[in-house]
């Protein structure tokens, strides 16, 4: 069976931008290796963004489906908790997610390996990298909660903390067969949400929670390099590479001049000290913070309802 190398793609031009570099940086070294045993697999709501290629495997997303994987929060980050959900029914074979914010540099052979195998006795999981150890100084809410919680979160799949760490969630891999996981870090990521702050993270706690439990961990590493510093330089930055492409580029030539492209980090840089993006990134902030606050009154109000009724939330 294939390893399947997973994207969610959505929400305008700068998503795409950065799924369509990321998907052909990976499908150069695919041919380059003259390698039909990885297949490509993303998940959007704008087909034509994604290129066309015999590698590469386009899952329509449709505005209702994606309003109903964000749950009764609106919470954006569940949508990929359940489209890796929705992947495992779908797909054969193992499954690497890795967020569209992220450009190939080599091919993990050794880790597809790994996850293709599906031990038994010592299934593993893959994650980028790991960020740290919870304590009082790394995410010290998080720590405290799974402190004092540790016996309500065991019904939910979470079976042990002593070994756990935050892992960054820009690259996801899990054994063929993972339905079960992914029920499991719903469950403790809604679980979570209504009960720890900051709430921007709680996706990443969920999947740290449950994977550190159940599996062996390993890093995906250096054969990705994930810019998520760059959140909002780098759609600018790619938006320019793809508009100097001509329009009838061959999808392989296209993913060879991706992958030969210079990233440039002082552009990046450049763009990151401009006055007229730090406005805008601002601007950006505001709106996202006035979000999370229409959120926050959302749980706000479901926890009184539930304690006017007796309920436990």
């Amino acid at each position: 069976m294939p390893v399947n190398v997973v994207y969610l793609s959505h929400g305008g031009r700068k998503y795409y931008d950065q799924t369509r570099f990321s998907v052909l940086t990976l499908l150069h070294l695919l041919l380059q290796a003259q390698r039909s045993d990885i297949r490509i697999v993303v998940y959007t709501d704008d087909t034509g963004s994604v290129p066309s290629h015999p590698l590469i495997q386009t899952m329509p997303l449709t505005a209702a489906e994606m309003a109903g994987y964000r749950g009764r929060f609106d919470y954006v980050h569940r949508i990929k908790l359940q489209v890796l959900r929705r992947a495992t029914l779908e797909l054969d074979g193992a499954l690497l997610y890795v967020d569209c914010d992220t450009r190939w540099l080599s091919l993990p052979d050794a880790l597809f390996a790994r996850l293709s195998q599906a031990d038994a006795a010592q299934p593993v999981c893959c994650m980028h990298v790991p960020e740290g150890a919870f304590s009082p100084e790394f995410f010290p809410d998080y720590h405290r909660f799974v402190s004092q919680q540790a016996q309500s979160l065991l019904p939910l799949g979470v079976k042990s903390v002593d070994k756990l760490l935050m892992w960054n969630a820009g690259a996801i891999g899990v054994p063929p067969g993972s339905t079960a996981f992914f029920d499991d870090v719903l469950r403790v990521n809604d679980y979570l949400f209504t009960r720890v702050v900051p709430r921007n993270w709680v996706e990443q706690f969920a999947l740290s929670l449950v994977a550190c439990s159940r599996y062996q961990m390993l890093p995906l590493g250096d054969a990705l390099h994930h810019y998520w510093n760059y959140s909002y330089e780098a759609p600018l930055y790619l938006a320019r590479f793809f508009d100097a492409q001509p329009a009838d580029t061959a999808v392989a030539t296209l993913a060879a001049s991706c992958a030969a492209h210079h990233w440039d980090e002082n552009e990046l840089k450049r763009l990151q000290a401009a006055p007229e993006h730090k406005r805008q990134r601002r601007r950006n902030k505001l709106r996202n913070s006035l979000r999370k606050r229409r959120v926050d009154m959302k749980v706000a109000l479901a926890r009184l309802q539930l304690r006017l009724r007796g309920e436990a939330l």
